[in-house]
Parts: structure tokens; sequence; C-alpha cells
């Protein structure tokens, strides 16, 4: 009788029940995620006048909580490799609720920067962990749509955390609207009793009991008495060096691809933080500019689900480039005082177009490198795009600070766009779809395609 792994079943598994309650788990995650890195540039507005707050300031308290994303997907990351994925994602999810909560008690622009910082490390711990739970314990077959979705959840919350500031902000201040972000503890007893540990890690670590229960959850019609238990020898391979990435006719690709990575995360985490102040700049009030970062984030909803259906049939190179381009003609045009319909036309396709493009590139890094160095790859990728995204809210901060036209706000905001369609069109090739399905994708290679 033909003999199989329980990672080889897992894989090959139908989607069940424990898939759903394991898509659940990660989006809940993913949402709080949305919600408490978004939740900055909705009260950004009200904390400048409390706080006497100038640009400059308010840019580099709304960076804190992504250097310590940075830091905390560093040092959380190697700690799940030797105690679990899942004890640092309960634990990191309780952890940065807890920041978020005591945010919301700040009395000064230092503390609050600091626990900004805080619950920015917790995060950047938790979110890869999540996706690289998702990318092993999910189906083959519907891996990529799962983990799609659960990417999406996080502009849900981005768009909750703007409703939440829309009704809360005058009636009681921007306080409470940290505080909501404790309701994740409200989870925590559903994280703690459904959360599943990674198959791989169980192996490794012996854990043949933990590990059958595993698989009777995620495989319960199968068959286990054919199950093959022996954990391989690990496979000493040499580490891969960064400059490995440059090799084999990538010394122009990857900076290229690193480009294209800061570029879309600057416009994302510029415009998510600085899009109300611009449009309050702008002449709207303060409850406009708000609805504004909704339709933004719902656009970046549909734009997440869309850029990934779109990438498998017509390639990512490709897709990336129409999306950029149509990132900085929506944002030149908003920068026209445009009509209200056409606003909120525009405002939608910039949110597809530029933060539902975050999966998008992932994608695209992940398919420039060949599987063995692919993990590495796109952990630079990643890296290096995270200067992007600290470098976006000190922009907008800068910009205010020049108190420029709404138009040149915008069209500065454009100019990433332009440096990411150039920097695309400059990487020389990636893998055909069909060849990128047929190569063999290690799951932790796809670890860093979150926030």
């Amino acid at each position: 009788m033909t003999q199989f792994t329980p990672i080889k079943a897992m894989a090959d598994a139908r989607l069940n029940r424990f898939h759903i309650i394991l898509l659940l788990c990660c989006s809940f995650i993913m949402f709080f995620d949305g919600y408490d890195l978004i939740v900055y540039g909705s009260v950004l507005p009200t904390l400048m006048t409390e706080w006497s707050l100038t640009p400059d300031q308010a840019g580099w308290l709304g960076s804190a909580a992504l250097i310590g994303m940075m830091i905390g997907a560093l040092t959380l990351g190697s700690l799940a490799d030797r105690i679990g994925r899942r004890p640092v994602v309960v634990h990191g999810t309780l952890l940065f609720s807890l920041a978020a909560i005591a945010t919301g008690l700040a009395t000064t622009p230092e503390a609050f920067g600091a626990l900004r910082f805080l619950t920015g490390i917790f995060l950047g711990g938790v979110i890869p962990n999540i996706v690289s739970l998702m990318n092993e314990l999910a189906p083959r077959a519907n891996r990529h749509a799962l983990t799609t979705i659960m990417l999406s959840i996080y502009s849900v919350g981005s768009i909750v955390a703007t409703l939440v500031a829309l009704w809360v902000l005058p009636l009681l201040g921007w306080k409470p609207v940290f505080f909501l972000s404790g309701a994740a503890l409200l989870f925590l007893p559903f994280l703690y009793r459904w959360m599943p540990e990674s198959m791989t890690f169980l192996m490794s670590r012996g854990k043949e009991t933990e590990a059958r229960a595993l698989l009777r959850r995620a495989v319960p019609t199968q068959n286990h008495e054919h199950v093959h238990w022996t954990v391989p020898a690990p496979q000493h391979r040499p580490s891969v060096s960064a400059s490995r990435l440059f090799r084999e006719g990538r010394l122009l690709g990857t900076p290229m691809v690193w480009l294209s990575f800061g570029m879309c995360m600057l416009m994302v985490y510029g415009l998510n933080t600085w899009l109300p102040k611009i449009m309050i700049a702008g002449g709207y009030d303060l409850g406009s500019s708000l609805q504004f970062l909704i339709v933004l984030n719902i656009g970046a909803t549909v734009g997440a689900l869309a850029g990934g259906w779109l990438g498998d049939r017509f390639g990512n190179k490709l897709v990336l480039v129409i999306f950029f381009a149509l990132a900085v003609v929506s944002l030149i045009l908003l920068g026209t005082h445009p009509g209200p319909e056409l606003l909120n036309i525009l405002l939608f396709i910039a949110g597809a177009t530029t933060i539902g493009t975050l999966a998008v590139v992932h994608a695209f890094g992940a398919d420039y490198y060949p599987a063995e160095i692919r993990s590495t790859g796109v952990r630079w990728c990643s890296a290096m795009g995270r200067f992007g995204a600290i470098a976006g809210p000190i922009l907008g901060g800068a910009l205010i600070g020049l108190k420029l036209p709404l138009g040149q706000n915008f069209l500065i905001f454009a100019i990433p766009g332009v440096i990411a369609i150039a920097a695309v069109l400059l990487v020389a090739r990636t893998k055909t779809v069909e060849e990128s399905h047929a190569e063999p994708q290690p799951a932790e290679s796809q670890t860093s395609s979150i926030s």
C-alpha cells in the first residue's frame, strides 16, 4: 500500500471545516492588523490639533508602528522557528491588543509613539506567521484563494477603523477609537482553542501525538494507517547569501524589484496616513475626509481580490504595470478638485491600484526568483519595501508642512507610481504563470506577503 507523509496528505486534502476555521482565525488577526495600523490616519487631524504637532512630528509618529513591524518581523519570526508559530501568534495577539488599548491612555506624543512602536513589534511578529500557517496548512488547490481572501481582510479592518473614527471622534474624542482595538481580546479564547500549530514544526520536534491530532482535524476522511510518520533527516543546505540574489542575470532585476516594493508601500502607507489631512487642507471637512478614506479602502479590498485573479491569468508583471499606471492617473486627477461622483470613483481606483497592489507585487517578487532562493528573495524584498512604508508617513508630513496646493500633493504621491512602472519594466524576466505553478513553492517562501 502506498504511504504518504502528513504534509502531503494535508496538501492534497479537500477544503473542509478545519480550513474554514483556519481562515477565520487568520482573517480575524488580519482584520485587527488593518484596523490598528490605519486608525492613526483616521485620528491624525484631531491629534495634531490637541497636541499642537507639527506635520514632521506627526509623520514620524505615523512611522513608529511601521518601524516596530520591521523589528518584530525579524526578531519574533526567528522565535517562532524555535518555539512554534501558534504561541507566537496567540501571545502576540494578546500583546498587540494590550499595547493598542494602552495607546488610548497616552497623554504625550512621546508615550503615544512608544506604544505605537510596541504595537508594531507584536504585529510584525504575528502577521508573517499567520501567512506561513495558511500557506502550509491550506489545501494546495485552494491555497492561493484562501491566502488572497485573508489578505483582503486587511482593508476591511481599515474601513471599520475609519467608520469607528467617523462616528466616535465627534462624540468621545480619539482615545476610545484605540480602546476598540482591544476587542481582539474577546476573541482570544477562540484563537486559543482553534489556532493550529505548524505540521512541519511538530514533526521536526518529534511531537507525533500532536501531529496525529492535527492531521485528524485537517484530513478527517483520510485513512491514517498509511501515513509515514518518520521524520526525514534534515538536509543541511548552505544558507543563501544575499549576494546570490544579484547573480545569474539579476544584477539589475533585484534592485528594481526592491524599488517596486518600496514605491508601492510608500504610496500605501503615505495615503492611508495622510489622506484625511490632505483633503482637509484642500478645503474638505473632517467628516468628508474620513469618508474618502473609507472609499479608498473599499477600492483596496476589490483591488486585492481582482489583482490576484488577474495575476494568475495574465502574469503579475503586466498587471503591476497596468495597476501602477491607473494609480498615477487617478492620483493626478484627484488633485483637480473633481465633482463628488468622479472624486469617489477616482479614490476607489486609487485604493484598488495602490493598497490593492500589495498582494500582486509580492507575487511578482516570488515569481522572479527560483525555488532554491525564493524564501531569501521575498524576505529581502519585504525588508526593502518596509523602508518605503516608513517613508510614506514622513513624506506626507513634509508635504503638509510645505502647505502645497491639493494638486501638487497628489502629484508628488503619484511620482512613486511612475518610478514603480519603470522599475517593473526594467526587470528582465519573471517566470510565466505556467512555470510558476509547475515549480514547487515552499510555504516559508511566501511568509512575507503581508503588510
